[in-house]
C-alpha cells in the first residue's frame, strides 16, 4: 500500500490546501510542490495529529470509527466497490470542480469525509478483467490508527445450530457419487457409449442412466448436472479415452489404480479432482442460472471453491444448520466470495426462466445465493463432504459437515473408519448380489462376467453365458470366476458349481 507521500504525489495543489486546512498544517515555507507534499506528509502522519483527527472524525461522524475499522481488520486496504455498499463513494473531481464546489465543507459520504481528512487514498490494482479500484489507509498512519478490538472475529460465520426435528428426512449421500464412478467404470467395459458432434449418444446415455443412483437428488436438472459431473471427473482423472470409432473407452493403468485404492483414498480422489478443477465451473452449472458469452467477463472457479470451503470450514463438525441461515451469514460476511474486485455490472448471468440479466449487488441472492444452495445440495453432498436433511414440510434445508468433509477441510485429524466388508450372495438363480460397502474392485470383477440386473437398495447382477464368454475372451475362464466367487462370498450353490464347469468345459472343447 502506499505511503502519504505517494499518496499525495498525485493529489491536485487544491487538495493539498484542503488536507492541510482540516488537518491544521501549514504549507507556508513550502517553495515548491515537492516540498509542500514533504511538509504536508510530516505533520498529518505525526501520532499526536493522527489521534486528534481521529477523534475529531468519529465525533463528527461515528460511523467513521466503523469504517477505519473494517478498513484495518482487511489488512488497511478494501476494494472499492465493497467499502463504498457500507460507507458510500467519492466523488471524483478536478481541480476547478472541487474549486467550484468545495465538496470537503458538505461530505456526501464517510468515504469522503475520510478522504479530504487524509485518511483514505484510492488506487488500483490487477490488471486486464482483474483491474479494480482499492481505498486504503495509508502505511504511514496505520501504526497510529486504534486497533480493532473484534478484528480476530470479524471473519466468523454468524450462524448457529439448527438440531432437525424427530420428523427430518435425512438425505445422506453417503457414498452414491463414488459407486456411480464404479457404475461408468463397468459400464464402459461392458457396453458402449458413443460420440456425436453434439456428446455422448442419448441412447447409450439412458442405458447408463438407468444403472445410476438417482435418490436424494432434487430435480432432472440437477441430475443432468451430476451426471456432467461424474464424466468431468472421469476424464479428468484420465480413465477415458476416444477411440478410432468415436466411442469412449477406458485407460487401463489409470482406471486399476483408482480401482485398487481403498474406499478413503477413492473418495478423495474424486473430492480432489473437482475442487482443483479449473474447467468444472460450478456457477455455469447452478440451475436456474445461464452464463452467457456477451462481453469479456470470466469467473474464476477454482477461486470461487477455496472461499466457499474456507467459510465452510468455520461449521462444527457434525451440527446441523438451516442452509439459508448459512447463506445469509456469508452474505453478511464474505458477500464477495467469488467476485474479489466487487463488479457486480459486468457478469453476463441471465435467469434461465425469465432471461432476465441479473445485475447489481440486489441480485445477490439470485446468483451467489443460488450458487451457495447449489454447491452445498449438490456437488458438496454427491462428493460426500456434506449431509443433507429435510425438515417437516415448510422449513429450510438443514446441511451438516460430513465425517468426510470435516476432515478434508481440516475439522478432524482422524480418518473415520471403514464398515466391515461383507460377503458376496450368490443365488440358486445364478444372481450376485452386492452388499452395501463392496469394493469397486469386486464391482468390477463382477462386471466381468455378470450381467446388471438393479442398482438400488443393493446392485444385483445375473450370471448369463453371455458374460462369461465375454470373460473368456478378456482372459478370465470359468474356473477363476468361481474362485472369485468362492473367496468372497459365504458359499456357491452346487447347482451353480456345476454350470460354471460345464461351462467351462464347453469353452475348452471349442
Amino acid at each position: 500500500m502506499p505511503t502519504t507521500s505517494q499518496m499525495l504525489a498525485d493529489y491536485p495543489d487544491i487538495l493539498l490546501q484542503v488536507i492541510a486546512e482540516l488537518r491544521g498544517a501549514f504549507l507556508d515555507a513550502a517553495e515548491n510542490r515537492r516540498q509542500a507534499i514533504d511538509l504536508l506528509t510530516a505533520q498529518i502522519t505525526d501520532p499526536t495529529s493522527v489521534l486528534m483527527a481521529y477523534q475529531e472524525l468519529i465525533d463528527f461522524q461515528p460511523q467513521a470509527q466503523a469504517a477505519l475499522e473494517a478498513l484495518l481488520t482487511a489488512g488497511g486496504e478494501l476494494v472499492e466497490a465493497q467499502f463504498s455498499r457500507d460507507f458510500g463513494s467519492i466523488r471524483q473531481m478536478g481541480p476547478a470542480k472541487l474549486e467550484r464546489e468545495t465538496p470537503w465543507t458538505h461530505p456526501q459520504s464517510v468515504a469522503e469525509l475520510l478522504y479530504y481528512y487524509g485518511f483514505l487514498g484510492r488506487g488500483f490494482k490487477g490488471a486486464g478483467q482483474k483491474a479494480h479500484t482499492i481505498v486504503y489507509i495509508p502505511t504511514d498512519v496505520i501504526p497510529w490508527l486504534p486497533k480493532p478490538a473484534s478484528a480476530s472475529e470479524e471473519d466468523q460465520l454468524p450462524v448457529t445450530p439448527t438440531p432437525p426435528s424427530p420428523a427430518s428426512r435425512m438425505l445422506t449421500m453417503d457414498d452414491a457419487f463414488l459407486e456411480d464412478a464404479g457404475t461408468l467404470l463397468g459400464f464402459l467395459h461392458t457396453d458402449t457409449l458413443r460420440l456425436t458432434p453434439q456428446g455422448p449418444h442419448p441412447e447409450d446415455i439412458s442405458r447408463l442412466v438407468e444403472r445410476l443412483h438417482s435418490h436424494g437428488v432434487a430435480s432432472p436438472q440437477e441430475q443432468d448436472v451430476r451426471l456432467a459431473l461424474l464424466l468431468h471427473l472421469a476424464k479428468r482423472l484420465g480413465w477415458l479415452r476416444r477411440d478410432e470409432e468415436d466411442r469412449v473407452v477406458l485407460t487401463g493403468n489409470r482406471v486399476r489404480a483408482f480401482l485398487e485404492m481403498d474406499r478413503a483414498e477413492q473418495r478423495f480422489a474424486l473430492w480432489e479432482a473437482w475442487r482443483t478443477s479449473p474447467e468444472w465451473n460450478d456457477l455455469c452449472r447452478t440451475p436456474g442460472l445461464e452464463c452467457t458469452n456477451t462481453g469479456v467477463w470470466q469467473n474464476d472457479p477454482r477461486q470461487t471453491r477455496a472461499a466457499v470451503l474456507d467459510l465452510l470450514a468455520q461449521l462444527q463438525p457434525g451440527a446441523w444448520y438451516s442452509l439459508s441461515d448459512v447463506v445469509q451469514a456469508i452474505k453478511e460476511v464474505a458477500p464477495d466470495f467469488q467476485r474479489p474486485p466487487g463488479d457486480y455490472e459486468s457478469w453476463y448471468i441471465r435467469d434461465s426462466s425469465t432471461q432476465e440479466f441479473l445485475k447489481g449487488f440486489q441480485q445477490w441472492d439470485a446468483v451467489e445465493g443460488a450458487l451457495l444452495c447449489f454447491l452445498c445440495r449438490g456437488p458438496l453432498a454427491w462428493l460426500a463432504a456434506m449431509d443433507l436433511a429435510e425438515p417437516s414440510a415448510g422449513d429450510d434445508l438443514l446441511i451438516s459437515l460430513s465425517r468426510w468433509g470435516s476432515r478434508w477441510l481440516g475439522q478432524e485429524a482422524e480418518q473415520p473408519r471403514e464398515q466391515p466388508r461383507r460377503p458376496l450372495v450368490v443365488g440358486e438363480d445364478f444372481s450376485v448380489t452386492l452388499p452395501p460397502g463392496t469394493s469397486l474392485l469386486d464391482r468390477f470383477r463382477v462386471e466381468r462376467f455378470a450381467q446388471w440386473q438393479a442398482t438400488y437398495p443393493q446392485y444385483r447382477y445375473q450370471i448369463t453365458q453371455r458374460g462369461l464368454s465375454r470373460a473368456q475372451a478378456e482372459g478370465i475362464p470359468p474356473q477363476r470366476v468361481l474362485q472369485f466367487l468362492e473367496r468372497r462370498s459365504q458359499g456357491v450353490p452346487a447347482k451353480v458349481k456345476a454350470a460354471l464347469a460345464r461351462f467351462g468345459s464347453k469353452l475348452r472343447q471349442a
